[in-house]
């Protein structure tokens, strides 16, 4: 995943990290509040964590603290470790594959088996039928938490991810399509405003600003396609794997975090719809072909498309050379679904179940590259690897 960052936004950065200017992170609330119809916001070191204090927020304003949180089956390891580290218990429903949504005889199963809390987890921008989700929750009582941390650049019914929830989170995390390399933000509505002030710090060391802005360079510096090999070579940067990692206590955003989101804003959407267009080409060339799976967009939603999700039988197996289409930026999606995670597996009510929809997506789903720099050769050496070997989805 690419994310837009610049000279100056970096500059931005390094100001920050010698305080000699007024603190950015009170502007980029007021933003965040703005755009995304939030009647308050909490600025966290990361989408995870921020994810994680959302639960503890649902938990402490439901009329009943629930015992079971419900999480999507195929995700990203990183709303796993949230729920560990919120303490919850874990029930797990499954997904459709053809929209990556929920499969919500699924849902409403684990609704009935007293879940009062279910994370919703637009994948690579697809959104969901959010009206649909909430007809089925309102019933049991139960919030969604919309987690659009891949959510940046689309939106439902006009409205962008990241609004539609009385709880939702944002990541501004390294891959994000709107990046301050580190960084994620709770936002609050309908009653639930004051749910976290308690746990609101405001604090971060110039350490930290100094992480960012190393991290930050290394990004801009490396990020290009023609250098990607170079960092992608070194294994404890782990680029390009699914990993599990132990959830952090909640931290503040950091000073340099909030600067990188604002100076970045406008170059975020203009790569947002870079991204829309890059997808837009590819999808009208494989949308004929009868070995490729694509991921249908309900009507009602426009796809950001962080990645371009596929469907292949057999992943990136099923293709002649996979070692070269991962040279071309192709990616398979999450290996395992949560419950073969062990951290998460330890807190499921039902560890022996069966989500034969992200069983399936582990196994097939792969993804494309649709950021800016990807050229029109590039996307013609992708499809004609795709129109040459992909197998029956």
């Amino acid at each position: 995943m690419s994310s837009p960052l610049s000279l100056p936004g970096i500059w931005s950065a390094v100001v920050q990290a010698t305080r000699l200017t007024p603190d950015p992170r009170k502007a980029l609330a007021t933003l965040l509040a703005e755009e995304f119809s939030a009647e308050s916001v909490v600025l966290c070191g990361s989408g995870t964590e921020a994810l994680q204090l959302a639960l503890r927020a649902a938990k402490q304003l439901l009329d009943e603290p629930p015992r079971t949180v419900a999480l999507p089956a195929f995700t990203c390891y990183d709303v796993g470790a949230a729920a560990v580290g919120a303490g919850a218990r874990i029930a797990l429903y499954d997904l459709d594959p053809a929209t990556l949504a929920p499969d919500f005889d699924s849902l409403r199963a684990v609704l009935k088996q007293g879940a009062r809390v279910v994370v919703v987890s637009p994948l690579y921008g697809v959104p969901i039928d959010w009206d649909a989700l909430e007809r089925i929750v309102a019933p049991f009582g139960a919030v969604a938490i919309e987690d659009a941390a891949q959510g940046h650049g689309a939106t439902w019914r006009q409205r962008p991810l990241g609004s539609l929830g009385k709880i939702s989170v944002l990541s501004f995390g390294r891959g994000k399509g709107w990046t301050g390399i580190r960084g994620g933000a709770l936002l609050l509505r309908s009653g639930w405003q004051n749910a976290s002030a308690a746990e609101q710090r405001s604090g971060s060391g110039v350490g930290s600003d100094l992480k960012v802005v190393i991290a930050a360079v290394a990004q801009w510096a490396l990020g290009r396609p023609g250098l990607y090999a170079l960092p992608a070579a070194i294994p404890w940067l782990e680029l390009g794997e699914t990993v599990y990692r132990d959830p952090s206590p909640v931290s503040p955003l950091t000073r340099a975090a909030a600067a990188m989101v604002l100076k970045s804003r406008s170059a975020a959407l203009r790569e947002a719809e870079r991204r829309r267009l890059n997808a837009a080409a590819f999808l009208a060339d494989l949308r004929s072909s009868p070995h490729i799976g694509t991921v249908d967009v309900n009507e009602g939603g426009q796809a950001g498309y962080l990645r371009l999700p596929l469907r292949l039988s057999s992943g990136l197996s099923s293709l002649p050379d996979p070692a070269r289409a991962i040279r071309l930026g192709l990616a398979p999606s999450y290996p395992t679904t949560l419950a073969e995670v062990q951290e998460v597996k330890a807190l499921m009510i039902e560890s022996e179940g069966r989500w034969p929809g992200g069983e399936e997506l582990s196994r097939d789903l792969v993804t494309l590259p649709t950021h800016s720099r990807l050229k029109g050769r590039e996307r013609a050496q992708v499809l004609r690897l795709l129109n040459a070997g992909a197998a029956p989805a």
